[in-house]
């Protein structure tokens, strides 16, 4: 099994960054800067080492590889954790000031490039930042070409479920996710889980992706609760229950936010929540969002006609499925699959954005030449 040199070692192209006092984790790979760079968020309990992986793992059975062969650079943002690379657990850490983190981070990437195109890959929790991320972006000038959901959890109430008395804590007011933290209770099931659905991802590759060892080690954390946006909450005054509060650092009904989000979902039932609701929920979002574009606009007879018809179009032009479960982007098929699939995606939104500006009126046609 592979063992980091030191309690502190970081792998290539990774390295600590600190903003505002919140310290995380940034892996960069510029790639060509005339292609997007895909920025990688992840879910809950993960470093975002699962979309580059680790010195001895295959790094064909990562994101960053296929999206290398595809001149495409990644941003991999580690919220704060406890874990050993990062060693700066926030307990209190809210959706909007990690949302401002990775705000800062990314334009400070593109300080050289400002003109190169961005899209953010959200992988499960990490979607219910994606108005907040969003809004944090704009701010610095960087206007996403889309949002990709990778079977990702949008910021609407009761799809995360709650535990009787909340989620387990760490001593520090983490969310306990490893063993280490809560052997024996709820947190090892849910470990079992993901190295279930890990090793369904190696039978589909007809080999094992991970070794067992390495991911607990290097690739899980515990993770700031609020960042799930629940009604559970973590103050300097101790745990705590708002779920207005949660809403509202969601940024959730605040739709003029919400970027054009695409989806990627996965079809095994072991992940029925995203293979079922995903393509629906986030064509709610959509449909939100340029509502609040074209509501105060006066749209003619054919302006509207036209709206509607791209507004049909979303849910399929928009979606994309691939076969597994919730790792479904990990493993050497699944993440060429996922590339492949985020190259599309990135293409069509940025033609539906073309079209929805031709249509509401906020972008010249081109003149035809004489």
């Amino acid at each position: 099994m592979f063992e980091a040199k030191t309690q502190s070692a970081l792998f290539a192209r990774e390295e600590r960054s600190e903003h505002a006092g919140i310290t995380g984790l940034r892996y960069l790979r510029r790639g060509d800067p005339d292609r997007p760079l895909l920025v990688f968020l992840p879910g809950g309990s993960h470093l975002a080492r699962i979309a580059y992986g680790d010195p001895v793992s295959r790094r064909a059975d990562f994101l960053d590889y296929w999206l290398e062969r595809q001149g495409m650079g990644l941003l991999g943002l580690s919220y704060p954790s406890d874990h050993p690379a990062i060693d700066a657990g926030l307990s209190d850490l809210t959706i909007a000031a990690w949302a401002d983190w990775i705000g800062s981070v990314t334009s400070a990437v593109l300080r050289e490039t400002p003109r190169r195109q961005v899209a953010v890959a959200m992988w499960s929790m990490a979607g219910r930042s994606v108005a907040a991320v969003n809004a944090a972006l704009l701010r610095r000038g960087v206007d996403a070409i889309c949002f990709l959901s990778l079977a990702a959890v949008p910021p609407l109430p009761g799809l995360v479920p709650v535990d009787s008395g909340g989620e387990p804590l760490t001593s520090q007011g983490l969310w306990a996710r490893t063993a280490a933290a809560a052997p024996g209770g709820m947190c090892d099931r849910r470990i079992q889980w993901f190295l279930a659905g890990l090793a369904d991802q190696g039978r589909d590759n007809g080999r094992p992706i991970l070794e067992e060892g390495v991911y607990l080690q290097h690739y899980l954390c515990n993770t700031p609760i609020m960042l799930r946006g629940t009604a559970q909450r973590y103050s300097a005054s101790g745990p705590g229950w708002d779920l207005e509060d949660a809403q509202g650092d969601m940024s959730a009904t605040r739709f003029a936010e919400f970027p054009l989000t695409a989806v990627i979902v996965p079809t095994d039932r072991a992940d029925e929540k995203h293979a079922l609701s995903d393509r629906t929920a986030w064509h709610f979002f959509n449909t939100q969002r340029i509502r609040s574009e074209a509501g105060p606009l006066d749209l003619r007879g054919e302006q509207w006609t036209n709206l509607r018809t791209l507004v049909g179009t979303l849910p399929s032009r928009l979606h994309r499925e691939i076969r597994g479960g919730h790792f479904f982007f990990v493993g050497a098929r699944g993440a060429e699959a996922t590339v492949a699939h985020v190259a599309s995606l990135i293409d069509e939104a940025r033609g539906l954005r073309t079209e929805l500006e031709m249509i509401l009126g906020t972008r010249h046609a081109p003149t035809s030449p004489i």
